[in-house]
């Protein structure tokens, strides 16, 4: 027994709050009981902190042990005080380090359950068995847990802790539409042609206002976006249920949706035709439009790079008139299309054919990343393998993004030109990833400086706002 008139660490924690009961739960009120008794009992003065909550004991890094760890080595405290070894720790391993730690600086563990001596060899052999067992018990949890958690998966279950938008759960708990789903689809197509989430979420809030009273932020229409939920799945880690509960949207209309290009929009207060897709080839970045002589009779307008980015200054900042570029790339844009002469489909033949094959690639890579036998038989050339079935997928996917393209109709190009310039810009941005301007000079044509990409030749690195953007790299014309 470790001597009287200790200043001691009372150390509380719980795994998992959450509907929990029974035995194998010791709330953090009854924790510190049976530590305040103890302690009372052998005359000890007690440092309480805050319980460590939904803090597994399988790591020895913990925000609260952490700051009672460094109280230790700094000689505020003489040792920790638990109500049970297992609050302490369920790693035996990580618990045996900390233990070292604790008797170079001549601290100590009690644990009250056990009542343990650690000055005795005989009571650290038993310590050792007790984390063993410990650990064991930790291990069969976390396997009936996952046992569950897959069994309810195949059951059709949404394992999260929020029902999601567009749903209610059923008397079985698996999802079904409720009034707001067809709000939720129209936020995927909206999405799929090229409207900003920006836009989306001021349309939810015309038509499907959340119930908290609050707004829709572009980042949460961003949530609904990538949520493979609305596609019928039910999924955690590698379990999944492609066909859990009633789809929302079809693959075709999600694949889309999350493959719609991120449009960056300008600054300025209005409008523009090609602003956050005209960049400039010196550093890739987006060109501003700026307006020269603005109040004067003829102002000049142009599209400029701003030249000091955060990733560092373009090496040929390029500039170019906004009118002239305007109407070049809508004159090439109406030849493009007319000489396609496709109509616009969003279930084409192409992504038809595209949709399943990028779906069968994703299959086989989950499917071989979660394979512990493929793993332990091919030992080191599994890595490679797993390389070769995440091309495939990131080849379907391009595939898909192809065929995604869209494209207008002669009818659509004939009013092209009445449309409000708004309707005008997100026709265009469908249609192309990027304008690619060099540098040049004001008079020289604008073809001779100008490289249109089309919806897919964009690369997949182009500067973005809000991002990690490298440094800066000019693209070569």
């Amino acid at each position: 027994m470790a001597p009287n008139g200790l200043k001691l660490d009372a150390y509380v924690r719980v795994s998992k709050v959450a509907g929990r009961s029974g035995s194998s739960f010791i709330s953090p009120e009854v924790q510190s009981q049976q530590i305040e008794r103890w302690a009372q009992a052998h005359g000890h003065t007690l440092n309480w902190h805050e319980p460590e909550l939904d803090v597994s004991g399988g790591s020895m890094s913990r925000p609260v042990f952490d700051q009672i760890m460094q109280r230790i080595r700094t000689g505020q405290s003489d040792g920790v005080i638990v109500a049970k070894l297992d609050r302490f720790a369920r790693t035996l391993i990580g618990a045996l380090g900390i233990l070292e730690e604790f008797e170079r600086h001549g601290a100590v563990l009690i644990s009250v359950a056990e009542n343990l001596d650690l000055s005795t060899p005989m009571g650290k052999a038993f310590m050792r068995i007790l984390l063993v067992f410990a650990e064991l018990e930790r291990d069969r949890i976390s396997e009936n847990w996952g046992t569950a958690t897959d069994n309810a998966i195949a059951r059709g279950v949404h394992i999260a802790k929020f029902t999601p938008v567009g749903y209610d759960r059923g008397p079985d708990k698996r999802l079904v539409p409720s009034t707001d789903a067809p709000a939720i689809r129209e936020a995927f197509l909206m999405r799929a042609a090229h409207n900003t989430r920006t836009e989306i979420a001021h349309r939810l809030d015309e038509i499907a206002p959340r119930p908290d009273g609050g707004r829709w932020t572009a980042s949460g229409v961003e949530r609904i976006i990538k949520n493979r939920v609305y596609m019928g799945e039910a999924y955690r880690g590698s379990a999944v249920n492609p066909d859990a509960h009633e789809a929302i949207v079809s693959f075709a209309e999600w694949q889309k949706a999350n493959l719609a290009p991120v449009r960056v929009s300008h600054r300025g207060k209005k409008p523009n035709l090609l602003g956050g897709v005209v960049r400039c080839a010196g550093c890739r970045y987006v060109l501003a439009p700026q307006v020269y002589g603005a109040g004067r009779p003829n102002p000049t307008r142009v599209y400029r790079c701003r030249t000091v980015h955060s990733a560092g200054a373009c090496p040929e900042p390029a500039s170019i008139a906004r009118d002239a570029l305007d109407h070049y790339v809508e004159a090439v844009w109406r030849e493009q299309m007319a000489s396609r002469a496709l109509s616009m489909q969003q279930d084409s033949e192409a992504l038809r054919a595209a949709a399943p094959k990028l779906e069968a690639a994703e299959e086989e890579l989950r499917a071989f990343a979660s394979d512990l036998t493929a793993r332990r038989l091919l030992g080191s050339d599994y890595h490679a393998a797993l390389e070769l079935r995440a091309a495939a997928v990131d080849q379907a996917r391009a595939e898909l993004q192809q065929a995604s393209a869209s494209v207008a109709s002669p009818e659509a190009i004939e009013g092209y030109d009445e449309l409000p310039l708004e309707e005008r810009k997100r026709i265009l941005s469908s249609s192309i990833d990027a304008v690619i301007v060099k540098r040049g000079h004001a008079h020289a044509p604008v073809d001779e400086r100008v490289t249109i990409l089309w919806r897919g030749e964009g690369p997949d690195d182009l500067p973005r706002r809000g991002r990690d953007n490298g440094p800066i790299r000019t693209y070569a014309l």
